[in-house]
């Protein structure tokens, strides 16, 4: 009887959903229950997986949605669905060492003080092949980790990060709850980073989220132009606001009631953020194409907006592992 389940939140993903499972099932340890969350799909992935286990047995269920609901949806269902007692997502399209699922478990199953471990990721392209930056985030230790709940923090760390499911459960899981209906979905923007934030407020506990400083994940991250990061830059202001409400022991917002508090100022402002991300990322990718004065306009657009976030990108995407 095995006490982790493994999840995978699919759509549309025949492209690559081959190769994340030759990853997980090539992991050094295998007693996991393998979820696939297929959400609606419209391409062969469902096909992909089912020709994928009739080569290479092992047990796995898959649960297909009737409808398209997004990202968040399907986690909340998977978290909710799963029996086990530890809990872990990967995506779709990306790869993990073989020694992931092992590092990850023996680590939080042999301290009882942890709720949750990572692990640093690097990136790869559409060809599996790497390229430059990672996410190199998360406290060491448990003392580390709670001084930095303490002082209110955010806790950014990936997908790929292995809980305990009672205490993300507890913690509201991912919330899909109090947001508009109909697009975007404001609820599958940093919806990880609202549940470990959540899952922050244990520190009072003695609990803990902690990051194994060793790369053992391979996120795919494919070039393209951006629009969509006021979604998740208005997503993390929401989830800050209700960190602060929560430890002052007042009511939480939904994300509609949040929205609505915002001035014309503060909008502007967020928008602004939002419009110099988008800036940026667009000129690094027609630079990357020799498009050189669209990527120049890009870019100077970008240090209009807010002159402060290119350099706070740059030292971001060139942070040194510690």
């Amino acid at each position: 009887m095995t006490d982790l389940t493994l999840a995978i939140c699919m759509y549309n993903a025949e492209k690559y959903i081959k190769e994340t499972l030759e990853s997980v099932i090539a992991q050094t340890m295998q007693n996991f229950y393998l979820l696939i969350v297929n959400d609606c799909s419209t391409d062969n992935s469902l096909a992909v997986v089912e020709e994928f286990f009739a080569l290479h047995p092992r047990q796995y269920e898959v649960v297909t949605f009737n409808e398209n609901c997004g990202i968040a949806t399907a986690r909340s269902f998977a978290i909710k669905h799963a029996k086990t007692e530890y809990f872990l997502f990967i995506d779709s399209d990306d790869l993990l060492e073989p020694t992931l699922v092992e590092e990850e478990y023996s680590a939080i199953t042999n301290n009882n003080d942890l709720i949750g471990v990572s692990c640093w990721n690097d990136f790869i392209d559409e060809k599996s092949k790497k390229i430059n930056g990672g996410t190199f985030l998360g406290e060491k230790s448990k003392e580390d980790f709670i001084e930095k709940a303490k002082r209110n923090k955010l806790i950014f760390l990936p997908i790929h990060t292995m809980f305990d499911r009672k205490y993300a459960i507890r913690a509201g899981g991912i919330c899909t709850n109090g947001f508009p209906d109909g697009k975007p979905r404001y609820h599958d923007f940093c919806e990880e980073l609202d549940m470990w934030t959540r899952m922050s407020d244990f520190y009072k506990d003695g609990k803990a989220i902690i990051t194994i400083p060793k790369l053992l994940y391979h996120y795919r991250k494919i070039d393209g132009l951006s629009s969509n990061h006021f979604n998740m830059i208005i997503k993390m202001r929401y989830t800050k606001r209700n960190l602060l409400l929560r430890r002052r022991g007042e009511k939480e917002l939904t994300f509609i009631e949040f929205y609505n508090s915002l001035t014309k100022k503060e909008l502007k402002k967020l928008k602004d953020d939002a419009k110099a991300a988008d800036s940026l990322r667009n000129g690094v990718f027609y630079l990357k194409r020799k498009k050189i004065f669209k990527g120049a306009w890009e870019i100077l657009k970008s240090i209009y907006y807010r002159p402060g976030y290119i350099f706070d990108k740059f030292k971001h995407n060139f942070l040194k592992k510690k």
